[in-house]
């Protein structure tokens, strides 16, 4: 799992770009593989009720996932396939997609080995790779028994811009999302959501005074 505070910043960047593919890196639980769904096929139901199937799902998702005891049947339901392993030996026997993901998953990797895979991501990237990570280290062992869960670096706005053309935001709860870009791709809006803006307004106005 990973928190929840980008999840509007994430979705939001990914609605803009109305991909017809995404690859999720370290699927994990697969929240991130429901959510992708969710609002591509599912919320496209609301005109097209044909979408809501299955059988008629638009979106590629598909997913990489090193630990295979997290898959279950849900991963099954939601993705298109999931590809046991490790990323950086998966990735070869891959195709390209409209936006390569790793969500909280740079950070498990050595500081070289995670520049290595943002590049070997960019590759199989047609239009971005996009990124989240902690914006403040995060000591972190083998939680649920899985070795690559452990943190082996932490991660900046420069490393990504140093990768390549970037844009960066820190989100609420001290998420650092990272866009990097394909020549020629327009930069998505990085800025908070019309219905994020009212929530935090929302929580101003009922913030006990002290």
């Amino acid at each position: 799992s990973s928190r929840v505070n980008s999840v509007p910043t994430v979705i939001n960047i990914v609605r803009q770009a109305k991909p017809d593919s995404i690859l999720d890196v370290g699927v994990g639980f697969g929240k991130w593989g429901v959510l992708f769904r969710e609002y591509t096929d599912i919320v496209a139901a609301e005109k097209e009720p044909e979408r809501y199937r299955r059988e008629n799902w638009r979106l590629r998702i598909d997913g990489v996932e090193a630990h295979e005891p997290y898959l279950s049947p849900l991963h099954d339901y939601v993705y298109d396939a999931v590809h046991p392993g490790e990323v950086q030996h998966v990735l070869p026997g891959l195709g390209v997609y409209d936006i390569v993901f790793l969500g909280d998953v740079i950070e498990h990797l050595e500081k070289d080995a995670g520049v290595a895979l943002l590049r070997q991501c960019l590759e199989h990237a047609r239009r971005f790779v996009l990124v989240t990570t902690p914006y403040i280290a995060v000591t972190q062992g083998a939680l649920c028994g899985n070795e690559y869960e452990r943190h082996r670096s932490a991660w900046t706005a420069e490393d990504f811009h140093a990768a390549g053309r970037c844009v960066t935001t820190v989100t609420e709860g001290n998420v650092l999302v990272a866009v990097l870009l394909r020549e020629g791709e327009p930069a998505p809006a990085l800025g908070p959501t019309r219905a994020q803006s009212f929530w935090v307004r929302v929580k101003n106005l009922v913030r006990p005074s002290r």
